[in-house]
């Protein structure tokens, strides 16, 4: 199943792509042994970069260094929130999908969900090496992967369920996505209020 042709397709050419990741007849044992070990992988590289950009960066007074040392610094920890997004995704794309009358069925969406990670192991590595070759320029790339990411879940979403229109979901998904980082936004400030709160009181 794994080509250099298909991952090249994922990135260049998703339609073509996932129309052949979901038609792909896998068992679902095979599938839950690649969804636990592409979660493996991508948390150790968390871990990895994380420790390199973080670790002697952050100030104790920041709230950012209460995340780190307490999640990202928690390789098992970075496993399981690694397995829970891509069950999450799944979900979410799987069940608003039919809502709107969409066919995709969850084991296919999850097949492609998978394969997107999978390919932002490749990803992630290119930007982790671009961050220590030019700051400025890796910003730019971190912004296009994101797009990118949208993209190729939107179409993975129009592909399973059937939906004709790639750039009508990829709308509803940014959307969305302006919602929760809104309502994140949201309540990170509030406990970023009470954190510095807590700092000033025991200082």
């Amino acid at each position: 199943m794994i080509s250099l042709k298909l991952i090249f397709d994922s990135i260049f050419s998703p339609k073509a792509a996932f129309q052949r990741i979901i038609t792909f007849e896998i068992k679902l044992s095979v599938l839950v042994e690649a969804i636990i070990f592409i979660a493996s992988v991508n948390a150790i590289f968390s871990y990895i970069s994380n420790y390199f950009l973080y670790s002697n960066n952050v100030g104790e007074e920041n709230l950012f260094f209460f995340y780190y040392e307490n999640v990202l610094s928690k390789p098992f920890l970075l496993v399981f929130l690694e397995l829970f997004k891509i069950l999450l995704i799944t979900t979410v794309i799987t069940y608003i999908g039919r809502l709107f009358g969409g066919k995709g069925s969850f084991k296919n969406l999850l097949k492609s969900v998978v394969w997107i990670h999978f390919i932002l192991i490749f990803i992630n590595f290119f930007l982790f090496v671009s961050i220590y070759l030019n700051i400025n320029v890796s910003g730019y790339l971190i912004m296009l992967a994101n797009i990118w990411i949208i993209w190729v879940l939107s179409e993975c979403a129009a592909r399973a369920h059937g939906f004709k229109s790639t750039f009508l979901v990829f709308f509803f998904v940014i959307i969305i996505l302006i919602i929760i980082m809104a309502l994140v936004l949201q309540v990170l400030s509030s406990n970023d209020i009470i954190f510095l709160e807590k700092v000033g009181s025991n200082a």
